[in-house]
């Protein structure tokens, strides 16, 4: 009879593991996040999040290209630039009428052979030049230094017709293609003004502050007349966070009478990232009020907003800012940021969507958006996001979260692969547990499809995996009771009880953990232990479907088929199918592991074991 009772005790346990899941977890184990993951062969397995499983997400930085047109968005920096283009072509043509001046007193003191070839050289280029005929007048002015490097008159013309050159290919865009005309064209004029200022507005354009902060104050130094340089000036700084410099910039040009919409939304812009949240705000108003059109001013209304915690307000602002441009990516993003972080994750989700719609290299609004989706449990469209952010982003929080999202649509292999390489780049324990994590279910799934041989590799895998972890972090609770359960699922009982009761010792009252303890205990065929846990698991979560079957099932192994009946009656509430799947256990039918189907009746019950009443 006693062979009898432990051959149906491992029979069960077969069954018990394939349907067992994971109980509730509680919020957080130290600064991290745990989440329980339903393992295939029913052991309960823990993913830890590195700092939450919701960690806010965060806006762009302050700063950017501000565009003060009726639609004007940060970050668009050409549309700005624009707005000295006509000041540049001025000066440039002021210079071409002095040269037009100096020509003629450098002709009179040209007498030998060269020179003078040099200088009619020089004059058939400034024709060329004067006729806006820029690719020969380049032509004959380079051939003229050729007979005279040191004609300053065909240097300076060589000069000129470099950036006028240069401004032709910079076009309204500014163009980086016309950065290498403009620098040959200072390095035959150190002091030609309108080089630098095209420079710093291609650098500004294409998000290159310091390279444009450095031309604009070459160009400034050379001709301090530029005053549509000071905004430009002014916003470089802010973006490379020398805000005293940007500071100082704007009293200049406030000096200078400078009181537009740009010299505000500068201010506005100074006060927001010294943290002058309220002043700022009201910088932003005085813009808005002579432009109410301008997107920018209400993008930053909306960041100003964020910051003072009004977030139904910032929404609003960004709101505004989409209105008056749709395109306005910048604002899309951190309506999404906003939207995300007070959990409205539908919405959240329309917002990345449309940043991605307008900027669809943004590599951060696509794992913003899978981070979103991994909240909505639409993983497979997570997953898909991660991978089209990893092209730019490679950091550990990324991979650990995509490796976390493979594992919910059962792409084990892959999810190990993810977390491998967020070991790589952090060699934590809880990176190791995570890896261990994936590697455990990875040999659940194989053991179900008949790979025993994957199977055992995997768990052995799983197992080196987790003692580094809690060799690491010798608290880190998650790594124990993952450890415990792959020992369960290797049979490994008693070392699973030993690693699974410094779990529960880390953090009593842990339902996952001593689920896991009492399947241990189970295994040992220890029933009166594997009751004494179990209900406890039931004391702590009446509603825990797995800590019912487990106690009914342990009562009917331990002979006390009435208290199993009445456990039995509870499940029936909670989970119909597991109640029948219990119902057969009691009625002494056998469980097929592979199908759950019921194959034979056993004709006898068990012999009852004495289990004791414990205070629980």
């Amino acid at each position: 009879m006693y062979r009898f009772r432990v051959g149906l005790v491992q029979l069960l346990l077969v069954s018990l593991f394939l349907s067992l899941v994971l109980l509730p977890t509680s919020n957080t184990v130290n600064a991290q996040d745990l989440v329980a993951t339903d393992g295939l062969s029913g052991g309960s397995s823990v993913f830890v999040f590195r700092e939450s499983r919701k960690k806010p997400q965060t806006k762009k930085a302050i700063g950017g290209s501000v565009t003060l047109g009726a639609g004007g968005r940060a970050g668009a920096g050409g549309s700005r630039a624009s707005r000295s283009n006509a000041e540049i072509a001025a000066a440039a043509k002021k210079r071409r009428a002095a040269a037009i001046a100096a020509r003629k007193k450098a002709a009179a003191a040209a007498k030998e052979r060269k020179i003078v070839l040099s200088n009619t050289l020089a004059t058939k280029a400034e024709g060329f030049l004067d006729a806006d005929q820029i690719d020969p007048a380049i032509t004959n002015f380079r051939a003229s230094l050729v007979q005279n490097p040191k004609n300053a008159r065909a240097a300076e013309g060589l000069s000129n017709a470099l950036t006028a050159k240069g401004i032709d290919v910079a076009g309204e865009a500014n163009s980086q293609a016309a950065i290498v005309h403009f620098d040959e064209a200072v390095k035959y004029d150190p002091k030609n003004d309108v080089a630098y200022a095209k420079l710093g507005a291609i650098y500004d354009t294409a998000g290159k502050s310091g390279l444009a902060a450095s031309n604009y104050e070459k160009a400034l130094a050379l001709n301090p007349a530029y005053t549509q340089l000071y905004g430009p000036l002014g916003m470089s700084y802010i973006q490379a966070g020398e805000i005293a410099k940007a500071d100082a910039v704007l009293t200049k040009a406030e000096a200078a009478g400078a009181n537009d919409a740009e010299a505000r939304m500068l201010r506005g812009l100074l006060l927001l990232k010294q943290n002058k949240n309220d002043e700022a705000l009201a910088a932003f108003d005085k813009v808005l009020a002579a432009n109410p059109r301008l997107a920018t001013a209400q993008y930053y209304r909306g960041q100003a907003f964020d910051r003072l915690n009004k977030q139904d307000e910032s929404v609003a602002a960004y709101k505004e800012a989409i209105a008056i441009d749709p395109a306005y990516s910048a604002a899309w993003f951190d309506l999404g940021v906003t939207y995300y972080n007070k959990g409205d994750y539908a919405n959240a989700v329309t917002a990345y969507q449309n940043t991605l719609k307008y900027d669809p290299n943004n590599a951060q609004a696509h794992a913003n958006l899978a981070s979103t989706y991994r909240q909505m449990d639409r993983f497979g469209e997570a997953n898909a996001e991660y991978k089209a952010a990893s092209t730019e982003i490679k950091n550990v929080d990324l991979y650990s979260e995509w490796g976390y999202s493979l594992g919910q649509t059962k792409e084990w292999d892959k999810s190990v692969d993810r977390l491998n390489t967020a070991k790589e780049m952090s060699p934590t324990a809880i990176e190791n547990n995570n890896v261990g994590w994936a590697q455990y279910n990875d040999a659940s799934a194989k053991k179900e499809a008949k790979d025993e041989a994957g199977a055992k590799k995997s768990y052995a895998d799983a197992k080196v995996s987790l003692e580094t972890a809690k060799k690491q972090d010798p608290k880190l609770d998650a790594a124990y009771v993952n450890l415990g359960s792959t020992h369960n699922a290797l049979g490994e009982y008693q070392l699973a009880v030993d690693v699974l009761q410094i779990a529960v010792g880390l953090r009593p009252n842990w339902p996952i953990a001593m689920n896991q303890l009492g399947c241990g205990y189970r295994g040992l065929n220890n029933l009166v232990q594997a009751v004494a846990i179990f209900k406890q698991v039931v004391n702590l979560d009446g509603n825990s479907k797995f800590g019912l079957f487990n106690l009914g099932e342990a009562y009917y192994a331990s002979g006390n088929k009435k208290e199993a009946k009445k456990v039995n009656d509870k499940l029936k509430k909670l989970d119909p199918t597991m109640a029948t799947l219990l119902d057969n256990v009691i009625a002494g039918r056998v469980i097929n592991a592979a199908t759950q189907q019921v194959t034979n009746k056993i004709p006898k019950p068990p012999v009852p074991v004495k289990v004791p009443r414990l205070p629980f």
